[in-house]
């Protein structure tokens, strides 16, 4: 097995490393506010609404002046969760389920349609590629594991060359078990041929943490200031740059 150094700081006997998408690997903080933005307005516009009914979806969202909250529904969760929030907002404020559901899916195909593709607005952080390259050169195994669906979960790694240096990936589709279910997780590592017990989750908000918690992996490691945010409360190690995560063969 494989022994992974996060600055000063060890893991043992770790066989897999699995990253999360955005907000981890991907830069998509300003392409998830603007989106947030779009369809909050869209939604508002369907339902012969204001400025109120805007903030009301935007809060549900997790979006502020202040930014994006990477803890809140448009950061951390699936398309799915975030329909469904958004139709909650509109029942709130008096309109029928049925009509809401409709809203909420014909705005959020119109603002995907307008935007013709996700991985050109969100880049990986500055020494992604080169991380990814270095540990793929060890005995660990990579696997990326998204809220996102699966469709630009590979349209980020193929836009951006990363899929030599990823063993495996896993999007979210709508039927499947958001994190932090850990059901998915555990399809990745068998794909991987890994113990779950063995493999460290790489993420930048609680639902990583959560994810890592409830599948019993061999930890958490949140990503800091340089990703925009604080370290997760709770995290086995945090990671200040790329560069700090290396991976050492163990013996003996």
């Amino acid at each position: 097995m494989v022994g992974v150094q996060c600055g000063q700081q060890q893991i043992a006997n770790v066989q897999a490393i699995v990253f999360d998408k955005d907000g981890t690997l991907a830069n998509s903080h300003h392409l998830l506010q603007r989106t947030a933005l779009a369809r909050a307005a869209a939604c508002a516009a369907a339902a012969g609404a204001g400025d109120d009914l805007i903030q009301a979806l935007l809060d549900c969202f997790g979006v502020s002046a202040h930014g994006i909250d990477p803890d809140g529904l448009m950061a951390a969760g699936t398309r799915e969760a975030n329909k469904q929030g958004a139709v909650t907002v509109l029942v709130k404020a008096g309109h029928s389920l049925a009509q809401a559901t409709e809203w909420v899916a014909d705005c959020f195909a119109a603002v995907n349609a307008a935007r013709n593709g996700k991985a050109a607005y969100t880049p990986p952080f500055e020494g992604t590629a080169a991380m990814l390259e270095r540990l793929h050169q060890s005995p660990l195994k990579i696997g990326v594991l998204s809220s996102d669906s699966p469709a630009f979960v590979e349209e980020f790694l193929t836009y951006y060359k990363l899929l030599p240096w990823v063993d495996e990936w896993q999007g979210t589709g709508p039927e499947d078990p958001p994190k932090p279910d850990p059901t998915l997780l555990g399809v990745l590592c068998d794909h991987l041929q890994v113990s779950v017990a063995h493999t460290l989750v790489v993420g930048d908000s609680w639902v990583d943490l959560a994810l890592a918690e409830q599948a019993k992996a061999a930890g958490f490691v949140s990503v800091s200031e340089p990703w925009g945010r604080s370290p997760v409360p709770g995290a086995t190690l945090v990671l200040s740059q790329w560069d700090d995560l290396t991976a050492e063969t163990e013996f003996g």
